[in-house]
Order: C-alpha cells, then sequence, then structure tokens
C-alpha cells in the first residue's frame, strides 16, 4: 500500500496525524477509520516481550479454548444468549469470546455494576466506515453484519480466567435476563 499525500511546507503536524492514522488502521479515534491504513502499532520493546511470550501461546490458547467451552455450557439455556460456534475442523482461539445479545447496553450496565468488564469489538461494519464511502455500499448491503452491530458482545476472555469466575458471570447474565 501507499499512501500519496500533497502537502506543504507548514503541514507537517497534518502529516505527523495522518500518519499516525495510517499506522493505527486508519482510525484518529476508537472504531472510526476515516482512511484505510495498516496495524503499525508495534514497538521494540512490545516485539521483545512477544518473542519471550510466543513460547506460551500454545498453552494460554488450550486454556482460552477450555474456558470458552465452560461459558458454551452455562450459558446454553439463555435463549437472549448466542455462543460463538466451534467446528470440529477449525482450531479457535478465541482472543475474544464474543456472543451476541438481546439488550446489550442494558447488560453491559449491569455487569458493570456486578464488577464484571465487558466489551464492543467493531461495532460499525466496514461498509458503513468512512474509509470505505468510495465503494458507495449503502445500508443493507450486508444485512447480517448490520443486524449484529447492536447486539455483539465480548465477555471476559484470558488464559488465567478461573471456572468459577466464568461462572459467576454466567449467574449474573442469567440473573439480568431472568429480571
Amino acid at each position: 500500500y501507499f499512501l500519496i499525500i500533497s502537502i506543504g511546507a507548514d503541514d507537517d503536524e497534518n502529516l505527523a496525524n495522518i500518519m499516525r492514522s495510517y499506522a493505527n488502521h486508519g482510525r484518529k479515534e476508537k472504531y472510526t477509520h476515516n482512511i484505510e491504513g495498516i496495524n503499525s502499532r508495534l514497538d521494540g520493546i512490545q516485539a521483545a516481550v512477544l518473542d519471550i511470550k510466543l513460547k506460551h501461546l500454545d498453552n494460554w490458547t488450550e486454556k482460552r479454548s477450555k474456558n470458552a467451552q465452560i461459558y458454551n455450557k452455562l450459558l446454553a439455556d439463555i435463549s437472549q444468549v448466542i455462543t460463538p460456534i466451534q467446528h470440529k475442523y477449525n482450531k479457535t482461539v478465541y482472543h475474544l469470546y464474543v456472543v451476541r445479545v438481546e439488550n446489550r447496553e442494558k447488560l453491559m450496565a449491569y455487569l458493570k455494576e456486578q464488577g464484571i468488564a465487558t466489551g464492543i469489538h467493531y461495532p460499525i461494519p466496514l461498509h458503513l466506515q468512512s474509509a470505505y464511502k468510495y465503494m458507495k455500499l449503502p445500508r443493507e448491503t450486508f444485512p447480517v453484519a448490520e443486524s449484529y452491530m447492536d447486539k455483539l458482545l465480548s465477555l471476559p476472555m484470558f488464559a488465567e480466567l478461573t471456572e468459577d469466575q466464568i461462572q459467576f458471570i454466567a449467574e449474573k447474565i442469567k440473573e439480568f435476563y431472568n429480571k
């Protein structure tokens, strides 16, 4: 990819802002991509740490997979929650554990009150991002992505998450939907 920019002598700050945005997936603020960019945020110190962490990757992946299986089991009987599908022919690393839920904003607020952090990742489908306006793809072009954008919720997921913690989270989700 090449980014061609015409600048004048007084545009150093503007160029710096564009380059920062380009290196951060084309975004200035979270979830809003104004230009097509790349992921170039890894500095030397982070690379050195990751080099050491790579030795633990398989173990962490296995633990996250087990945690996902526990979530799937505990959330299976809640009709307002749809858990991820794990196919036999692939291996999911569960970097995130994303469920589809009803009343997402209220559930998030309730879980926060219970001391449970949640997240929303990628809430705006690509075709609705400013960076892709040039494609002239109107709403309803990708109806499934658009129908999910207000329902996806990331629950806590990391290798050190305990079964007791997952049970607590699942219980609080059940409490919310049983009210």
